[in-house]
């Protein structure tokens, strides 16, 4: 979206990318924003937030805010319990029963046998697809499901359910409002008759770490991926054709690989409806993640379950499809009285807020909020003697002096960059003039003015040179030499073949000498000497 358009730093991707943007956009609205750390039993610095605005305060853990009350995260955090509330207002479920710890595999087996195959297996709380299997087709099958899930991952508390045909679609739901929605795609490949599944597989995990939701999400190739291969007699060397589809696992899960498209504008009016529904049903719900398995044919869907804190990002970076803006929506729940706040397009540098946090130097970061307005802003391009000379510092100084926000960096033409934004105009636009004076031993010889409508970071700053645009420069000047020597080492093998031709050419004509040599001296030689004079005689005349 426009507004987070380079805004989000690469340390808010996965995990604590929801934090982030949920304290972005309150951050925007003149909320003051509060990072703090707890020590959890085992040592380890836990990051939570607060918002406060107007003497109101929220606590949040992700995406979960405390407008939650404690009875709805329990029920919830149940999928049993969860799938009891919504069976009691008639809301359709999968059938499926729950097994404590204590009952033996076999007993699972049976009731496996009599539900009737496919089945999915599960933990009764988890989140983020652990631990659960899908698209169990027998007794064998199951059993092997239930040693590595009770066993292998420890899950023994466990569900067994139908496995419901349709497509899986996550709903976010914010104060009694459908949001957005995605469907959530297993992960695949698709083929495009050059590259094995495997290199398809490389390919696609390059692409996912330039997405702030897929960036630690990659297709991990593990036992279930191979396992499915085979399965369609496929290989990881094996070539797909082009435009081949494969999935590579049954679940659907997001964090194992798999691909959010948003799929807003399908929801019908009864599946919004069904799904306002199964929200209403958990007394003291906030916002959530509503799972459902949706027949788009018939119309009709089944609840799968509800998390209390779902993952932000599938709705705003999907892989397909158009982005639905939830923490705007959810900080409209919780402070309605900013709606109408014209919002900064400034951001604040995250990475300062978590190092103090991370590194234990402190407990608390409070993040002021941002001046509000418009926000105006210019991009400068300085061109002249302007690298080497301190142009950036004292740039970045004049900036501050007019309380103007941005960055400077350098350009590899030997130019600079100078990205101004500020809440007068008239500053912006005067601010040409101060780049065209630079320090003493500068000369500027032109400043070329562009706008610019992107979010700017909050302060100004020297950028450096990135470090993976410069690692892809060295790598392209490594591939320079690479193809520099092979240009030298296929011109060393012709001159040595061309030499070796020529040695033989004068091995050759040696022989020839050696030859004419021996018959000149050979009694043939003299013998028929007055037949040459004779010869040459003829000639003359």
């Amino acid at each position: 979206m426009p507004h987070l358009e380079n805004a989000v730093p690469k340390s808010a991707y996965g995990k604590k990318l929801s934090m982030y943007l949920i304290a972005l956009e309150a951050w925007r609205r003149g909320v003051t924003v509060k990072f703090y750390r707890l020590d959890d039993p085992k040592n380890k610095g836990r990051i939570r937030y607060s918002l406060n605005y107007q003497g109101r305060e929220y606590k949040f853990e992700s995406s979960k805010g405390d407008k939650l009350t404690d009875t709805a995260y329990e029920i919830c955090d149940n999928k049993d319990l969860t799938k009891q509330y919504l069976s009691k207002v008639g809301l359709p479920v999968p059938d499926g029963k729950r097994f404590k710890a204590e009952v033996v595999d076999e007993e699972i087996v049976d009731y496996a046998n009599t539900l009737g195959y496919p089945v999915v297996l599960k933990p009764i709380s988890e989140n983020a697809g652990k631990g659960v299997l899908a698209n169990i087709r027998n007794a064998e099958k199951m059993r092997e499901a239930l040693v590595h899930v009770r066993q292998e991952l420890n899950y023994r508390d466990v569900i067994v359910e139908e496995q419901v045909q349709g497509e899986e679609f996550r709903i976010f739901i914010v104060g009694n409002q459908v949001i957005g929605a995605v469907n959530r795609v297993p992960a695949n490949i698709v083929g495009d008759g050059i590259h094995s599944i495997g290199k398809l597989i490389e390919l696609k995990n390059k692409t996912k770490k330039e997405n702030p939701t897929l960036f630690k999400s990659p297709i991990a190739i593990d036992k279930e991926v191979l396992s499915t291969l085979q399965s369609k007699n496929y290989t990881l060397n094996s070539i797909p054709e082009a435009g081949k589809r494969i999935f590579l696992r049954n679940k659907s899960s997001v964090s194992m690989g798999g691909d959010p498209i948003d799929v807003t504008d399908q929801l019908t009016s009864n599946m919004k409806d069904l799904a306002i529904r199964a929200y209403e049903a958990i007394p003291g719900l906030d916002l959530c993640g509503l799972d459902m398995i949706i027949d788009q044919g018939n119309d009709s869907g089944v609840v799968i379950e509800v998390n209390t804190r779902p993952m932000l990002g599938l709705h705003l970076f999907p892989v397909k499809g158009v982005a639905q803006d939830v923490p705007h929506a959810i900080i409209d729940h919780y402070f309605p009285e900013t709606l109408d706040t014209e919002k900064s397009s400034l951001y604040f540098d995250f990475d300062s807020v978590l190092a103090p946090l991370q590194n234990r130097s402190t407990n608390m970061i409070e993040v002021s909020p941002p001046p509000l307005g418009k926000l105006y802003a210019k991009k400068y391009i300085v061109s002249g003697r302007v690298q080497g000379v301190g142009y950036r510092k004292w740039i970045r100084k004049q900036a501050l002096q007019h309380q103007l926000h941005g960055y400077a960096k350098n350009t590899k033409d030997g130019k600079v960059v100078v990205s101004v934004a500020g809440f007068n105009p008239d500053d912006i636009h005067e601010f040409k003039d101060i780049c065209y004076l630079g320090p003493e031993n500068a000369r500027v010889e032109k400043v070329k003015g562009k706008d610019w409508n992107k979010p700017v970071k909050i302060g100004f700053e020297i950028r450096k040179e990135s470090k993976t645009r410069r690692l892809k420069e060295l790598e392209s000047q490594l591939r320079q030499v690479e193809i520099a020597k092979e240009l030298v080492e296929q011109e060393k093998i012709k001159f040595e073949q061309e030499r070796s031709v020529d040695q033989q050419k004068m091995k050759d004509l040696e022989s020839i000498k050696q030859e004419y040599m021996k018959l000149r001296n050979s009694r043939l030689w003299r013998y028929t000497r007055l037949l040459r004079n004779i010869g040459s005689s003829n000639k003359r005349s």
